[in-house]
């Protein structure tokens, strides 16, 4: 109760406009793909620039219409023109700031990112640094069957669902808890990718009951069950073989 209360009071339409203001550039995070691509589509055309789609190159039956989640995380196609905000899929170079989550808008497929810190192709006049995102080659089975697909790892970004957000951090996010999870644990995983309460906005109020179940979805039962076997799966003995030195026999662990 104490947690919907507190989530409640970073409600859009219970914060000034000033407030609202500050998450217009903040990532969304929606819960279905349909929500996702919409937001995304919206801000594409408002930048009204040429849109190019960019295929991905698919080597094996059923490939090319896998889903990037079946892909190495690789889209089937991607909507890019110059102005729009795309975020890196794959971990390029970590130590440098090019890893899954990076974002910020591309030059032709000459990036520039927040949190970048290495080697440069190019600095603009105004200080960017412009770094070349190449495309990569991800294999993966449809059954038996080896498969491969060659993809820029990159996806458009003002807004991502849950299950990409999973791995990364933000100052601010919009989402919305409006709607009852359709799978256990999503409005946690949202609400938990910002740092702060203030770093939070929800796009609408949202029933208490949609975040308690009176009785555990299945998955959460699942979950439960699996916990409950992990705790009686204790040893009651050493794994290691024990010998006495006072039968002469000396102590030590197996080995090989």
């Amino acid at each position: 109760m104490e947690s919907w209360k507190l989530l409640s009071t970073r409600v859009q339409a219970k914060l000034d406009d000033r407030e609202v203001a500050r998450f217009s550039s903040a990532l969304r995070v929606y819960a279905t793909k349909d929500r996702v691509n919409e937001y995304n589509h919206y801000h594409l055309d408002r930048l009204g620039r040429p849109v190019v789609q960019v295929k991905a190159k698919n080597v094996g039956p059923g490939a090319a219409a896998a889903p990037d989640d079946k892909a190495g995380n690789l889209a089937k196609q991607i909507p890019i023109c110059i102005g729009a905000r795309l975020m890196l899929t794959s971990n390029l170079w970590q130590p440098v700031g090019l890893c899954n989550g990076a974002r910020d808008p591309p030059c032709v497929i000459m990036m520039e990112f927040d949190k970048y810190n290495g080697p440069v192709f190019l600095t603009t006049p105004d200080g960017k640094k412009i770094v070349p995102i190449l495309p990569v080659e991800r294999d993966f089975l449809i059954g038996a069957t080896l498969c491969a697909r060659t993809q820029f790892p990159l996806i458009v970004c003002y807004a991502i669902t849950v299950h990409k957000s999973q791995s990364i951090t933000e100052d601010m996010i919009v989402t919305d808890l409006s709607c009852r999870d359709f799978q256990t644990g999503l409005s946690y995983v949202a609400v938990s990718r910002v740092k702060t309460l203030e770093g939070l906005m929800l796009d609408a109020p949202f029933d208490r009951n949609h975040l308690v179940y009176g009785s555990p979805p299945d998955g959460m039962k699942m979950k439960m069950r699996d916990q409950e076997l992990r705790k009686r799966q204790v040893l009651t003995r050493s794994p290691y073989m024990i010998y006495n030195t006072k039968n002469g026999h000396g102590t030590g662990s197996v080995r090989r």
